[in-house]
């Protein structure tokens, strides 16, 4: 990957190679890796057991209870978008305090019995902090880490999210029937206390300020020269978005609970052997060397779900999107704050996971009304088809952008 002349570090080629991995594990690095870890757990154990909550409690319609899940993400693209332009005013430190006691509120707000209209306020409220929360810690990693290191940076932080995803779902299923409803939200407000002691003592860095003031434009929130890359990111999250809605009717379907069940602990699993190996390899060689093996095990991995062989597919099934879609998110990410300057990475970052959660949250609703129609396995293999049309799609953006470079920022995708 090749810096920009106004990007690169000044030092000299020599001085770069003295970065070690010490640079990147600092006190800030791991205090914002274990604050996004503690609210990615809390997160999904509230997640799994949401929807038995409102059906069993409350009383709702499945309809009802999956529309909870929507405002959730909605929540988090209304904390995704603003985030930007706050942190600009606020700074960091105080944007990503506001957010964790916000978080900590949230899960406390689930121990009230308001009714089904006050818990999906505060389903609403929950993802707006997480929307908050995760733009910016990404931010901040990105700041932190010397840009020689940023693959193996980002790739590091998001094995935070990884393991929360192995433990959020475990603590909210496995422990559901000895706490109860009620003492899994209990956790959830504890975990996310320790999330708000962490951020009030961690000094975090701001984003350089902007050197001229100026009207508000849509550019303080969002860089919307990453658009065209982040909706082909969008592309991918479709298929990982059928995997979290519909792999446990799938399991049912095809008779393959077991496998279904460790899926996502194959998934963790191969997201954390590969990612230290992956960042470093993007950080000596560029994106395109990862970015296209990546897609290519993204669609292996759907299809192996679309034949539907037996528990074994499924369970490779979720090593390949592991290799696949686990590295094209952190990689992307890094990928994306790459084609900035410093002073935007924090609209990069919001830029990216707006159409990341865009095309999760779209995916159910999406391929739901496909549902009828097709069978399960029909829409994995839909899903593992336009994955494949991510691959020239790619490779035109990468073109794109090394012959129009945006005021000499943007990186070659296709290094």
């Amino acid at each position: 990957m090749s810096d920009s002349p106004s990007q690169a570090p000044k030092s000299s080629p020599a001085r770069r190679t003295q970065y070690t991995l010490r640079d990147v594990f600092t006190p800030v690095f791991i205090g914002i890796s274990l604050i996004n870890f503690l609210g990615m757990v809390a997160y999904y154990a509230a997640f799994v057991v949401s929807t038995s909550f409102l059906t069993q409690v409350h009383h709702a319609s499945t309809s009802m209870a999956g529309l909870a899940t929507g405002i959730v993400v909605i929540g988090c693209l209304v904390g995704r978008f603003f985030s930007g332009r706050i942190v600009e005013l606020a700074g960091c430190r105080i944007v990503l305090a506001a957010g964790v006691i916000l978080y900590m509120a949230s899960n406390i707000g689930y121990l009230a019995d308001g009714g089904l209209w006050y818990y999906f306020f505060i389903r609403f409220i929950s993802g707006v902090a997480v929307g908050v929360i995760g733009t910016v810690t990404g931010s901040v990693v990105a700041l932190i880490t010397p840009r020689p290191l940023l693959g193996r940076g980002i790739s590091y932080f998001s094995m935070s999210t990884a393991l929360a995803l192995c433990f959020g779902p475990f603590l909210g299923i496995a422990f559901l029937d000895i706490l109860g409803y009620e003492g899994i939200f209990l956790v959830c407000a504890a975990i996310s206390a320790v999330s708000v002691a962490i951020a009030l003592f961690l000094s975090v860095p701001n984003p350089p300020a902007r050197t001229a003031a100026r009207r508000i434009s849509i550019e303080d929130f969002i860089a919307p020269k990453l658009i065209p890359f982040c909706l082909l990111i969008a592309l991918f999250c479709l298929g990982w978005g059928c995997a979290q809605a519909f792999l446990a009717s799938y399991g049912k379907a095809y008779d393959v609970t077991g496998a279904a069940s460790l899926f996502f602990l194959f998934y963790a699993a191969a997201v954390l052997i590969s990612r230290p190996f992956t960042g470093r390899i993007y950080d000596s060689h560029g994106p395109a060397v990862i970015f296209y093996p990546a897609i290519a095990s993204l669609a292996a991995g759907l299809g192996l779900l679309w034949t539907a062989w037996g528990e074994w597919s499924v369970l490779a099934a979720g090593v390949l999107m592991g290799f696949g879609f686990g590295n094209i998110q952190s990689l992307g990410q890094s990928t994306a704050v790459s084609m900035v300057p410093r002073e935007r990475y924090t609209q990069a970052t919001s830029t990216f996971y707006i159409c990341f959660d865009l095309g999760i949250g779209a995916a159910p609703y999406l391929f739901g009304l496909l549902a009828g129609t097709l069978s399960l396995a029909q829409i994995f293999g839909i899903n593992a088809l336009i994955a494949l049309a991510g691959l020239p799609i790619y490779r035109l953006i990468a073109r794109y952008r090394t012959q129009r470079p945006a005021s000499g920022e943007a990186v070659n995708l296709d290094d």
